[in-house]
């Protein structure tokens, strides 16, 4: 027994010893760049992000209400405000409204990179109107924020990337590779604008060096235990699929009830998938968050971090205590839409349900249906996928890779005292469809802490777009 209880004591000093070592040879991954004091907002620059809010460039699911005339009127406004660079730049009109523009570089052998932004929006919710605090399409400015639907989705980069392009052109500022910018008309329904344009580029033989659009923020409160500001990168992008899980059952008079009807089989189905989430586990671009933040911080959460294949539970219990935790580290399962009955005193014979998964990095989709289909475990619910609505989760952008390292020496030049994350991004970009264009795209939106996003009283901070401005211009220095 005494020798038995030595082993265990040296095991366990051991694993101790593994531990600590672990976290205390576990150095910091952030890049070391000075900050440079970025310039104030000038009145051009501010009056051209109001005006570009004010119109109402909508994207609406079904496209029977798409009102080109708002497009239209927006690209003369983007001529009229930008001359310069719609004169020194090549622009080429894309699947009807899409805009795609070509900075030509002095070097054509170095690979180009892709700026990437969307003129849409999202409607503004039926009935929410009086609740806003501003006209949503005013592009107002109040208690030092700017208001308004697209303000963080996605008009602010938009603006953003063009003020920086302009200022650097009128002082014959050259590129030394090739930039384009690819701004598309309906990212919000599906972006067909954006897929044309992949085709495009990749049938002219356009290799990027790195692609950048929509995704990460910078957050000075969100992330347990860091107390700087991280800039999160989106490294990769999460998949989706929705399925229809559908139940035929004869139905009749409700006064005449079976023991299960269509709506009791389909029901139990949902909640059986509820009930039975996919497994949680660390993607490449999670493991990435993972090593550069925990080395920065605190002692019991850097010791959980630096050795997660001994923590991995309570670092996951940590972050599915939240939903947009939880996100970031399985496949998610989502009822959306359910469909039954004509009248209410009628049992439906046919029921169906819709379901939207969010698929982690390594889920495929094929495998995924089949997990759907064990745990619910009955033939009479037909599962089957929804036309259109499936995309395999991207690539993953290496943090070592040339692209990744330009835009954290940009960001961290912008904003002091600043952290940098790899990220894995939650909701969907035109930047997916550019997987043959470039192995390297980021996802990231240079704004604090935006509110309201997709909802009510969205806005951003004219801090915000200070930083967008300084960010964009620092980053298309980087290509002289």
């Amino acid at each position: 027994m005494k020798k038995l209880f030595r082993y265990l004591l040296v095991a366990l000093t051991l694993l101790i010893s593994i531990v600590l070592v672990n976290t205390f040879t576990k150095s910091s991954k952030q890049m070391q760049v000075e900050a440079l004091p970025a310039p104030e907002i000038t009145p051009a620059a501010l009056r051209h992000l109001k005006e570009a809010i004010s119109f109402k460039t909508i994207s609406y699911g079904d496209h029977a209400n798409f009102d080109s005339a708002q497009f239209l009127e927006f690209r003369k406004f983007l001529e009229t405000s930008y001359p310069t660079f719609h004169a020194k730049l090549e622009r080429e009109i894309v699947g009807g409204y899409t805009l795609l523009y070509k900075w030509k570089g002095k070097n054509e052998q170095r690979k180009p990179i892709i700026l990437m932004a969307h003129q849409d929006v999202v409607p503004i919710e039926e009935g929410t109107e009086s609740i806003w605090t501003v006209d949503p399409f005013a592009g107002e400015i109040k208690d030092n924020f700017i208001w308004g639907r697209g303000t963080t989705d996605d008009k602010m980069n938009l603006i953003s990337m063009l003020e920086a392009a302009e200022k650097l052109l009128l002082n014959n500022f050259q590129p030394e590779q090739t930039i384009y910018f690819s701004f598309g008309h309906d990212e919000e329904i599906g972006g067909s604008g954006a897929i044309a344009v992949a085709k495009l580029l990749k049938a002219r033989g356009v290799q990027a060096e790195f692609v950048i659009d929509e995704g990460g923020i910078i957050t000075t409160n969100q992330i347990p235990g860091i107390t700087k500001a991280v800039a999160l990168l989106g490294t990769s992008e999460k998949g989706f699929l929705s399925a229809v899980l559908s139940v035929e059952i004869a139905g009749g008079h409700s006064s005449m009830p079976a023991p299960e009807t269509a709506i009791d089989v389909l029901t139990k189905a949902i909640v059986k998938l509820r009930a039975n989430p996919f497994e949680a586990r660390f993607s490449e671009s999670m493991t990435g968050f993972i090593e550069s933040l925990g080395p920065e911080m605190p002692f019991v959460q850097r010791l959980a971090f630096a050795n997660p294949w001994m923590f991995k539970s309570m670092i996951v219990g940590i972050y599915e205590s939240s939903p947009g935790g939880n996100a970031m580290v399985r496949t998610t399962i989502a009822p959306t839409i359910i469909q039954a009955g004509i009248k209410d005193n009628v049992i439906p014979t046919l029921a169906k349900a819709t379901i939207n998964f969010r698929l982690l990095p390594g889920d495929k989709a094929e495998a995924v249906i089949s997990k759907v289909k064990e745990i619910i475990a009955d033939d009479r619910v037909k599962v089957s996928v929804l036309e259109g609505a499936f995309s395999e989760a991207s690539a993953v952008t290496p943090m070592n890779s040339e692209g990744y390292r330009k835009i954290e020496k940009a960001i961290k030049t912008s904003y002091r005292d600043l952290l940098t994350s790899p990220f894995l991004m939650i909701g969907a970009t035109d930047s997916r469809y550019f997987g043959e264009v470039s192995p390297n795209i980021i996802k990231f939106s240079p704004m604090i802490d935006p509110i309201g996003f997709h909802g009510i009283d969205e806005r951003v901070s004219l801090e915000s777009y200070k930083t967008a401005l300084w960010f964009y211009e620092q980053l298309l220095k980087e290509s002289e």
